[in-house]
């Protein structure tokens, strides 16, 4: 979750409910969108020193605003260049699943169907997502640019980490693999629904 939130603070200064949004609007199925996680990853990266948080008024509201440092860019920076840990991607539910043969069968029936029909609400959601994103993608990320290249700390932010001279490159970039990420979701969504269809199927026979 940390590195979530720095990911979010490299391109623009955020409240908690801004990464909040963020999170629940794009990364629901990366990450939990609970204020308690958040909450705890903000303190973690403030002790750390990686962010520094200030107090503003808006609408007679106090508020506080989260921005990175020097220090959570190179830490942030870091982390971007190591591998993938395969290992931290699987989920505590697989050992649910392992252990589901001790159930009793109208249990493992109703396991199943229940799972099937959250999988294909979050495939719809995808789906979703993935119409929307290409009927306005030419705005998205011209807004995004917009957006970045008119914050000048957030273009520091962005060749440092990446190492480009040329920001609206490393927001094409950007842009690119949170597309090929949600390909990979739809494809991943597809194959598990096709999977559990089939164990199913094998427990209705009987």
């Amino acid at each position: 979750m940390e590195n979530i939130i720095l990911s979010l603070l490299i391109l623009k200064e955020m409240t908690i409910y801004q990464i909040r949004a963020y999170i629940q609007q794009k990364l629901s199925t990366v990450c939990s969108d609970s204020l308690g996680s958040i909450q705890a990853a903000l303190k973690k990266l403030l002790d750390r020193g990686d962010i520094t948080v200030s107090e503003y008024t808006e609408n007679n509201i106090l508020k506080k605003r989260y921005c990175i440092t020097a220090k959570g860019v190179a830490h942030y920076k870091a982390w971007l260049g190591t591998p993938i840990n395969v290992g931290k991607m699987k989920t505590m539910e697989e050992g649910k699943f392992f252990f589901l043969g001790m159930a009793p069968a109208e249990k493992r029936i109703a396991f199943l169907r229940q799972y099937i029909d959250d999988l294909k609400a979050e495939y719809r959601k995808l789906c979703e997502i993935k119409r929307l994103t290409d009927e306005n993608q030419t705005a998205v990320i011209q807004k995004s640019t917009q957006m970045i290249c008119g914050d000048g700390a957030a273009v520091d932010h962005l060749k440092e980490v990446s190492g480009e001279n040329d920001p609206e490159k490393v927001i094409g970039n950007l842009y690119a693999y949170q597309m090929y990420l949600l390909a990979h979701g739809l494809k991943g969504v597809q194959s598990d629904i096709d999977f559990y269809e089939e164990i199913l199927e094998k427990e209705l026979e009987g």
